[in-house]
């Protein structure tokens, strides 16, 4: 199996996102998985400008020439696709809305309908299982619709106030959502279905008695600063 991870945090290593990321490729590596990682950010990736040459002018191929190249390429030849983005402004990062716009070269022009929903079909009959991994800073699930709707068949690793995994007690608290990590990059790697309790542990879902007191500690720590 082929696991291509991408990090497209501005921070790199230094957020979130890594940590989930990392946790995820020890299970994938764990399984056997054949690894490769990349920070979106040190990509050189242009803009998708509309002009449809990768379906009539040059089928399957970009005008632009730029690392989307080997990108595609290693899309369509991997297994699982790993996306890890921070959720800025209730969206996930422009880095990664860029990398996605450039990847309609691996769709065909035609449409089709299906379970009431249009879309374009892929080019190659190999489809890649994609992981969305998104964090933010409010305690709220609602912050991640949008990341959700631009991934609707991927399989969800949503943590708000992802900010406690540099807290002690958040570490201890998030323990067994981290365990659900390492084993989702195993089973995948695998090529195992997760199951549906499994998938509804990849997305953390605070009491509100929890929500109140990161909420509180939060604004403390604005006062004190």
């Amino acid at each position: 199996m082929k696991l291509l991870a991408f990090n497209a945090s501005p921070r790199k290593t230094q957020g979130a996102t890594e940590v989930i990321m990392n946790r995820f490729i020890e299970g994938a590596r764990e399984a056997g998985a054949e690894v490769e990682r990349h920070y979106v950010v040190d990509l050189m990736i242009n803009g998708c400008t509309g002009c449809f040459s990768c379906w009539w002018k040059t089928p399957g191929q970009c005008i632009h020439r730029d690392d989307m190249d080997w990108v595609l390429k290693k899309m369509v030849e991997s297994d699982v696709i790993y996306y890890g983005t921070p959720i800025y402004h209730y969206n996930i990062v422009h880095y990664l809305q860029r990398m996605r716009e450039r990847t309609l070269p691996l769709n065909l022009p035609d449409m089709n309908v299906g379970d009431g929903e249009t879309h374009h079909s892929g080019r190659y009959k190999k489809i890649p299982h994609t992981v969305l991994a998104a964090v933010c800073g409010f305690p709220d699930l609602v912050n991640f619709r949008q990341a959700e709707g631009l991934f609707p068949d991927a399989t969800h690793i949503f943590l708000p106030a992802a900010q406690l995994l540099f807290q002690e007690e958040g570490r201890q608290y998030l323990a067994g959502f981290l365990d659900d990590v390492w084993d989702a990059g195993y089973q995948l790697s695998k090529g195992n279905k997760l199951m549906d309790e499994h998938r509804r542990r990849l997305v953390v879902d605070y009491p509100e008695d929890v929500k109140r007191l990161i909420v509180k500690g939060h604004n403390e720590h604005v006062t004190q600063a």
